[in-house]
């Protein structure tokens, strides 16, 4: 049975969790209107956003998930009876620690995403793909597909991540960050100097998104490589 410390606790974190969603939430909002207003050339804007949504869900998940233990606790785990005082106390079997289910598959893609956010790229495409691994059906499973494709960007690994975006779309083709993908390609591409190849991926976004923001972007990178010549 729950006792009234554990109760007590597990409301702290409720309490904290859904501050830090109201935080989060005004930050994403703040964000998308950055978004709104930019030219269409802030790919890293548009990164923070799908970040922070990404932060989002997990929050939510988070909280759905302990409100159900708090109504659990409440319901069944009300705290014993204070003893009178002068009462001769009975020794009881010691206190109940609550049991705490450990979910393998939210540690290892939190420990992926936890290592992504710090620059330990290696060990973040370690934990995801060993998530993908035993969790191929997870509704995680596009995240940690295109996290994986997104360390190598940020490590400077571009042909790795031209062929992890690209297993990406392959995979996920109606996933809202397909897009983006097409868009980080041209932009590998691009930094290995492959002009001609990127122009090919550019056109290709705008061909199929015309009305996205990163076919604009594409439509300017194209337009700078034309200067270039």
């Amino acid at each position: 049975m729950a006792t009234q410390g554990d109760v007590s606790s597990v409301y702290a974190r409720q309490t904290r969790l859904e501050a830090r969603m109201d935080r989060l939430s005004r930050d994403m909002q703040s964000l998308s209107q950055k978004e709104a207003s930019a030219s269409g050339t802030d790919v890293e804007l548009r990164e923070k956003v799908y970040q922070m949504e990404q932060s989002l869900r997990d929050l939510n998940e988070a909280y759905s998930k302990l409100s159900a233990k708090v109504n659990q606790m409440s319901l069944g785990g009300a705290p014993p009876p204070a003893t009178e005082l002068g009462s001769q106390q009975q020794p009881g079997p010691g206190p109940v620690v609550p049991v705490v289910e450990v979910n393998e598959a939210d540690v290892l893609f939190n420990n992926g995403y936890t290592a992504l956010g710090d620059g330990n790229y290696q060990d973040s495409r370690s934990q995801f793909k060993e998530f993908l691994a035993k969790y191929p059906k997870s509704a995680k499973a596009s995240d940690a597909t295109y996290w994986i494709a997104e360390s190598y960007y940020r490590e400077g690994e571009f042909e790795e991540s031209i062929l992890e975006y690209q297993k990406f779309i392959d995979t996920y083709p109606k996933d809202g960050r397909v897009p983006l993908a097409y868009l980080k390609q041209g932009l590998s591409l691009m930094e290995i100097g492959k002009n001609e190849e990127a122009q090919l991926f550019f056109q290709t976004l705008i061909d199929k998104y015309p009305n996205s923001d990163e076919a604009r972007t594409a439509k300017e990178k194209i337009t700078e490589l034309a200067v270039e010549r």
